[in-house]
């Protein structure tokens, strides 16, 4: 669930005040015009009832997709002076929601942080892409008769690797995951999130585990 709160805003073109609804917590899981608005860089974006004219008020917000692991402050441009100030409170809030929401927030990294619409536009818009390229290879790996192991998306962004891995056999392991990657490149060698991933994987040590798994989406 998404939540509104208001602000007193200060039109940037006319100076006139006015009181306005903003979104504090946006929950793009569950709202995919309001992720739209974000991906677009148009969420809380005002219109000035005096003049017209197109604004972001200075106010920081929150975004949420738990299928995605991703838990974003987004902080207005101007705080960037600020920046170490601000990192801290995210810190801050950020432990204060883990003790209250508990396991209805099935994230176990560091949320990001970004100044300024742009770095959670480029995020989702990244998603997107990787998302259609999953859903291709998930295809492939049907056809295949492979399985799928569902590894972290935050860990996927963080090491530049697909969170979807075709397997071989009953079991996801090193070896499966390899043969199952096989497989897949040599039905489509487009599919180079996994050419890319595989020479990784092959150059691993034999002990090496599997990435760690997907947590529950809430």
């Amino acid at each position: 669930m998404s939540f509104q709160g208001s602000v007193e805003a200060n039109c940037p073109s006319c100076q006139d005040g006015f009181t306005a609804p903003i979104w504090s917590f946006v929950h793009g899981g569950k709202d995919a015009a309001l992720r739209d608005q974000a991906k677009a860089m148009e969420c809380n974006l005002l219109l000035c009832p005096s003049c017209g004219a197109a604004f972001v008020p200075e106010a920081a917000w929150i975004y949420y997709e738990p299928k995605e692991e991703i838990l974003a402050f987004v902080f207005p441009t101007s705080f960037k002076a600020e920046e170490a100030k601000w990192r801290d409170k995210m810190k801050a809030d950020f432990a204060a929601m883990r003790e209250a929401l508990g396991d209805h927030l099935p994230i176990g990294h560091e949320p990001e942080v970004f100044f300024g619409p742009e770095g959670l536009a480029q995020l989702l818009e990244l998603e997107d892409w990787r998302s259609d390229e999953r859903d291709v290879m998930a295809f492939f790996a049907q056809d295949l008769g492979l399985s799928l192991y569902k590894a972290s998306p935050a860990w996927a962004r963080e090491h530049g690797a697909p969170s979807w891995f075709p397997y071989a056999g009953k079991t996801p392991t090193r070896d499966s995951l390899i043969a199952g990657i096989k497989k897949i490149v040599a039905a489509n060698e487009r599919l180079t999130a996994w050419s890319d991933y595989l020479a990784k994987l092959e150059k691993a040590e034999k002990d090496a585990g599997l990435p760690p798994a997907a947590m529950a989406a809430h």
